[in-house]
């Protein structure tokens, strides 16, 4: 999540005002050794995408291979529910 949000949340708020969202971290779980942690993107379809692409980059770089875990859901994720299909 570190990696992610940046010195004092810089990363994330940068994406959130490129791509007019709101993002948070979610609580799941406890500890330090979560395997992941859900991140709640607010705003409007192509924005939530936008913003999930550019966090998944960044998480892809620092750990090659995590995309591939959940390819499938992210791809499918928002399909149909806006203009562009």
């Amino acid at each position: 999540v570190g990696f992610v949000t940046g010195r004092a949340g810089n990363f994330l708020r940068t994406i959130e005002e490129e791509w007019c969202t709101l993002m948070f971290f979610c609580e799941v779980g406890s500890g330090r050794n979560k395997e992941y942690e859900k991140l709640a993107i607010f705003g409007p379809v192509r924005g939530r995408r936008g913003a999930e692409l550019k966090v998944l980059s960044a998480v892809e770089t620092k750990v090659p291979g995590f995309l591939e875990r959940f390819k499938d859901e992210i791809v499918s994720r928002d399909k149909g529910k806006d203009e562009t299909g």
